[in-house]
């Protein structure tokens, strides 16, 4: 009887343990929020958030490229390379919208 209390209460600690709600708030970074920088292509330390001149050599400023990855946006770099949660290679941002497939379009007869 001792063995089936025992066991029973063993179960139940590890159903309590385990189904307890764990609540992970990863809020998703809109990458559309994320406002542009502009940049020197030969001073790269000269940053600027509207278009204009550079201050040392007269140069427009470029829209400086940030690379997210697809299916963390949280995940920036101003280098490409591979994300560091899944390993994806990391794309540029864009801020236009993702077009539709074209196959998405097409009716099924």
């Amino acid at each position: 009887m001792k063995k089936i209390l025992l066991l029973a209460m063993a179960c139940l600690t590890m159903y309590v343990g385990f189904s307890q709600n764990k609540k992970t708030t990863k809020a998703k970074a809109d990458t559309s929020a994320v406002p542009k920088i502009y940049t020197c292509p030969m001073h790269p330390d000269v940053l600027s958030d509207k278009p204009g001149r550079c201050p040392h050599c007269g140069m427009a400023l470029l829209e400086k490229i940030t690379y997210v990855c697809p299916m963390h946006p949280d995940v920036v770099s101003d280098k490409p390379g591979k994300c560091p949660k899944c390993g994806m290679l990391l794309k540029i941002r864009s801020d236009k919208p993702v077009p539709a497939h074209k196959h998405d379009s097409i009716r099924k007869m």
